[in-house]
């Protein structure tokens, strides 16, 4: 390394000057000095929230990086210490101050339709698939993508293939086997085999219930593959879940209760989503559903089409004291948001964008008063503990270095890491290999 490259990484570290132009680097390569390679990055002079499992204040530590990792927080008295070892023993090390500014957990999205989805007008009305800059402006390094409605032109492999190809760029990456359909559609001849054969897939989904594109499936057809779900998730030491889809159809949640009721399979491996999103009705069995112990994900509210359901229901959870952990939040990002009418008539058309999480998070937080340490849960402790998707959800030691940087005013997003790789800083954002 250069002097000159050295010179830079300390007045960078010690003042944090955004002075780094972005002159001479491309979209997919970040610009110097976020373009080398280093043994250990340290965050100096910011406040770390979310670095306990449980919902707790932030404190004032510098984050040490190193291999993907967080190696240490640290104490702010030790990390000039640390940093001037580190450099005599010529070990590389970039430390950026980002003073007064907050640190959180890298954001998990559960629901992403990161081939596209939709069709619901048509061929013409495929959404689109899924651009890692968009992903990463909206704050997430851990994504789980799905099918939904079209499970015959939209396949298993290529979103498979799809999910490989965002690992390869930065993200970590799961998905959900099936679609909207029973018979589900499988990678393997099995669900069973797709969940304990094959690292990515977390369970089954979205499968639709109480929604006219549903297959409208038996009680024994859902009895067996929740049952598949239970089974395959011990086999593979994942928790095993059908990840279901929730029309506002007056059937609810009925078939769950049933199978509830009847069977000693726990409500853990039934994930219910669009919970806020589709009535009052729907929302007060999400109350039951949560005070009996499962999960519920709700789908982040839409600015393009002035949604406001899910922070209206939050807030109103929040109020009634339900437990806030058993709550996931996800964007439906790719995914079409078709309207129809009492007939069934198409009568507008929309998609979910991958920033809507965070938006979400922004406006608890800013409009509505919520702690920041609060607010975040929803997209990062809740569903890496639920899902027990490993060294994702903290800003611990020994977990993963999945990090984001926010602007204390405005909570806009300065600096995005993902297993120490930058992703974002605050003059570039990392593109697809053919995105422009």
């Amino acid at each position: 390394m250069n002097i000159l490259c050295l010179v830079a990484i300390i007045l960078l570290g010690y003042f944090g000057q955004d002075f780094i132009s972005n002159v001479g680097s491309s979209s997919t390569q970040a610009p110097f000095p976020f373009n080398e390679s280093y043994a250990i990055i340290v965050l100096t002079g910011g406040l770390v929230f979310g670095h306990s499992e449980y919902v707790t204040k932030p404190i004032r530590k510098d984050v040490v990086i190193s291999n993907g990792k967080i190696l240490s927080l640290m104490d702010p008295s030790r990390t000039l210490a640390f940093i001037k070892s580190m450099q005599t023993s010529q070990l590389s090390i970039l430390p950026i101050s980002v003073q007064e500014q907050y640190i959180i957990p890298g954001l998990i999205d559960v629901h992403v339709h990161a081939i596209g989805g939709g069709g619901e007008q048509g061929p013409y009305s495929r959404t689109p698939e899924s651009r890692l800059s968009e992903l990463i402006q909206g704050g997430l390094t851990t994504v789980v993508g799905l099918l939904g409605t079209d499970g015959v032109s939209r396949s298993l492999s290529a979103l498979l293939q799809k999910m490989k190809g965002l690992e390869r760029e930065g993200l970590s990456t799961w998905m959900w086997t099936g679609s909207y359909r029973i018979p589900i559609v499988t990678l393997t001849s099995s669900f069973e085999q797709d969940l304990i054969l094959i690292d990515k897939v977390l369970g089954a989904g979205e499968l639709a219930l109480s929604d006219h594109r549903s297959s409208w499936p038996s009680k024994s057809e859902l009895l067996q593959l929740i049952s598949d779900a239970r089974v395959g998730g011990m086999l593979s030491g994942k928790l095993g879940v059908i990840h279901f889809h929730l029309g506002s159809g007056a059937s609810k949640i009925d078939l769950l209760w049933q199978i509830l009721n009847e069977t000693t399979i726990p409500i853990q491996h039934m994930y219910l989503t669009h919970m806020s999103s589709r009535g009052d009705a729907l929302i007060e069995e999400a109350k039951k559903w949560i005070r009996a112990g499962g999960m519920c994900d709700f789908t982040a509210d839409s600015d393009v089409l002035n949604e406001t359901e899910t922070v209206e229901t939050l807030n109103k959870f929040r109020t009634e004291k339900l437990p806030l952990k058993q709550i996931t939040l996800s964007s439906d990002a790719y995914g079409s948001f078709p309207e129809f009418d009492s007939t069934g008539r198409l009568v507008s058309y929309g998609m979910g964008l991958p920033d809507s999480g965070f938006k979400t998070i922004q406006k608890l937080v800013l409009k509505y008063s919520w702690q920041l340490e609060e607010a975040i849960q929803f997209q990062t402790i809740n569903p890496a503990i639920y899902l027990k998707l490993p060294g994702k959800g903290l800003v611990a030691k020994d977990y993963d270095a999945d990090i984001l940087v926010l602007n204390k005013t405005d909570l806009s997003i300065r600096y995005a890491l993902s297993k120490g790789q930058f992703l974002k800083t605050p003059t570039w954002v990392k593109h697809g290999m053919f995105e422009k």
